[in-house]
């Protein structure tokens, strides 16, 4: 008997966790409600059920439902609990729903409040609203700016309405933010508890919630009191511990590790002759050769400077830097491109693009609108306006109206054009030198141009005349073109169409031909290799497993298994013995013999023993080398410089080398004598002030309070 009341009891509850659950369903094309049994609950005739938001919940047994483009609330009962008035409609806590109509004394739309009834608990008279618990922050648009406050369910003011931002902390706090950027905390009464003196507030947890200040971190409690001033780089809390870090520390130092200076920054970067760049959690400044800030504004990014100018950005937008650090543009453009004499910017407005051409002193030389300018091509500034395209000369004055479909080649003063679907090419005066036609065109310089029909290529002067056509493949090498005849030869043709050179085809049978190296290229014949001159007679039988191109007169050859390099008399150079081998640059070649490498000079003998993992030879001789022990260094001829006990170097070529061994940085001369010890979290050397950034990284520690 037991059992069977507990069946019965699990049934129910089974049927009522069903009954519970809602899903939408569409019958045509209308939608309808369905509870978890399939029961109909509201019949398939709404345009939609849910919330403007496109999310679908059941809150207080209601939903929102959409009818001709407006929003309503209907019961799980099937009931219309208002009727589609609404141009949006979306749950909020607790249990509310946020809704937004065109106000009946204006076309403006207002924002209110509903509860489950339909009732209205906030008045529709705000540009919007967001509830957080009791509380509700409410904007209007003042004067085309937004401006906040907080009120209560009851409609109660307070906060007044003239404050850029309010968002909650938790807590029952709420952070406030004035139109100067500047933050305070208030009570969920209205309370101020602090001046406006805070950059900005973390949310809190355990009634601590972290300040940001003058691109420091403190600590607050709920009720505004300052725990730990803002000296900080970092603040973490968890679970009620508060761990933090200072600011990282660089160290300017000169190779004998005398210390110049001191700077606080996450980071430090040259930026030019002159100019470091300092980032830190505030932002970037610009400082000068001896460190000193130049200027005064802090701004998001800085980038590189050239010709004395650099692009920098601020919330997004992009503006140009001098180097005494004023503005030459101010940061209002989404694009800025920084040419060798001219700036193009690049801004958008309403969902328009403008753009416009600058001198280097800040000038602008455009004085027409254009959607786009684009970087100068040698001869103008190709621009873009409503779709069609055209020209600026340098000082912006416009010598092609923007009439043409685009430009595509330029010529010093020729360009290729398409019009109207068809192709020409005209003179920086417009005047049409080849008139309009179906085929694409290109330019070669100022008499030649390519046609291309759908089967041949046209070589033609710019007076029409044809001076070559073909129908095989080629490409441009300078003043001449290389064609790959039908018959496998090739021929090389000048741009007054002779043909200056042939090379002959090869013969059918070659199962590969390599490119050409030093006058020799590569055949596979018969599963053998050999190699053959550019008129394809045979000059090295193939006779071997695999070979390498020629390099410095020699080419790696493969002879039972085991790789050497033969000459091109096809004598053996070099013994193979060798499991792999590389091409010979600048008289060494890396080879590996039982998984080891080291480095073969070009009479046969090791520069470096074959027992390193890896070999690189830098530009200035020097080789780096790699084993199990670590990084080394070694000159031209072998001979050890820094054994190789290290995580990584860096060759300075100034006679010194960065080092890094167990994460720390420190430098070293080529003779291995250390002057900056292995004390820093990073070292980076400024060639333009002979001087060495020392890093060392601040570490978190536990706040006692």
């Amino acid at each position: 008997m037991k059992l069977i009341v507990l069946s019965l009891l699990l049934i129910g509850t089974v049927q009522q966790a069903f009954s519970d659950y809602y899903y939408t369903f569409t019958e045509n094309g209308k939608v309808g409600l369905k509870n978890g049994q399939g029961t109909v609950l509201v019949p398939a005739q709404y345009d939609a059920l849910g919330w403007s938001n496109g999310q679908f919940s059941v809150v207080e047994n209601v939903t929102g439902y959409k009818l001709n483009d407006q929003w309503g609330l209907i019961s799980i009962a099937n009931q219309q609990v208002t009727k589609p008035v609404y141009n949006s409609l979306i749950p909020a806590p607790p249990n509310l729903f946020i809704a937004s109509r065109q106000s009946s004394l204006s076309l403006r739309i207002s924002t209110g409040c509903i509860n489950a009834l339909g009732k209205i608990i906030i008045p529709f008279q705000y540009a919007g609203m967001r509830i957080h618990n009791s509380r509700a922050v409410v904007y209007t648009l003042d004067g085309g700016v937004l401006k906040y406050g907080l009120i209560d369910l009851n409609h109660k003011l307070l906060i007044p309405q003239v404050y850029q931002n309010i968002y909650p902390l938790g807590s029952l706090r709420f952070g406030v933010q004035n139109f100067q950027q500047k933050t305070a905390l208030f009570s969920e009464n209205g309370k101020q508890l602090t001046p406006f003196d805070i950059d900005s507030l973390s949310p809190l947890q355990n009634d601590l919630a972290v300040i940001y200040k003058n691109g420091k971190q403190g600590l607050m409690n709920r009720e505004g009191m300052v725990i730990q001033e803002p000296t900080f780089r970092e603040i973490k809390l968890n679970g009620g511990i508060a761990s933090a870090r200072l600011s990282n520390e660089w160290h300017i130092l000169s190779a004998s590790s005398t210390l110049i200076k001191k700077i606080e920054a996450d980071s430090l970067l040259p930026i030019g002759k002159s100019r470091v760049k300092q980032i830190t959690t505030a932002g970037t400044r610009l400082l000068d050769v001896d460190f000193n800030t130049v200027g005064v504004e802090v701004v998001s990014k800085i980038q590189t400077f050239h010709q004395g100018l650099a692009i920098f950005s601020n919330k997004n937008l992009k503006g140009v830097l001098k180097e005494d650090g004023s503005v030459l543009l101010p940061a209002a453009f989404q694009q800025v491109l920084l040419g060798p004499d001219y700036i193009i910017t690049r801004s958008q407005n309403l969902g328009k693009e403008f753009s416009t051409l600058y001198s280097l002193d800040g000038k602008p030389l455009t004085h027409k609108s254009y959607d786009q300018i684009d970087a100068f091509n040698g001869s103008f500034y190709p621009v873009r306006k409503n779709n069609f395209y055209g020209g600026v000369d340098r000082y912006g004055k416009e010598i092609m109206a923007c009439t043409y479909d685009s430009v595509l080649s330029v010529y010093e003063d020729l360009a290729v054009v398409k019009f109207r679907g068809a192709y020409g090419i005209i003179n920086l005066k417009e005047e049409w030198k080849i008139t309009p036609q179906p085929n694409r065109l290109k330019l070669l310089n100022h008499d030649r141009y390519f046609e291309f029909t759908e089967n041949l290529t046209f070589l033609k002067s710019i007076d029409g005349t044809t001076i070559y056509f073909t129908s095989n493949p080629f490409e441009l090498d300078g003043n001449t073109l290389i064609e790959t005849i039908s018959t496998g030869g090739r021929w090389t043709i000048n741009l007054n169409g002779q043909i200056i050179h042939r090379e002959l085809p090869h013969h059918e049978h070659n199962e590969e031909i390599f490119p050409s190296s030093e006058g020799l290229r590569g055949i596979k014949k018969n599963g053998k290799y050999g190699f053959i001159d550019d008129l394809g007679r045979l000059r090295i039988a193939n006779r071997y497993e695999d070979i390498l191109p020629f390099q410095e007169g020699l080419a790696g050859a493969k002879i039972r298994g085991k790789w050497g390099y033969i000459n091109k008399e096809d004598k053996i150079a070099i013994q193979p013995v060798f499991d792999e081998v590389n091409s010979f640059n600048n008289g060494y070649a890396l080879v590996k013999q039982n998984n080891k490498y080291g480095l073969l000079q070009s009479d046969g003998k090791l520069a470096l023993e074959i027992r390193y993992n890896q070999v690189t030879v830098q530009e200035n001789g020097r080789i780096k080398i790699s084993s199990d022990t670590g990084v080394g260094l070694s000159d031209a001829h072998g001979n050890m410089l820094l054994q190789p006990k290290y995580d990584s170097i860096d060759d300075l070529g100034n006679g010194y080398v960065i080092v890094k061994q167990n994460n720390q940085y420190g430098l070293v001369t080529l003779q291995g004598i250390s002057t900056i010890p292995l004390h820093y979290d990073l070292l980076l050397f400024e060639p333009e002030r002979n001087v060495y950034f020392g890093l060392r990284k601040s570490e978190f520690r536990e706040l006692k309070f």
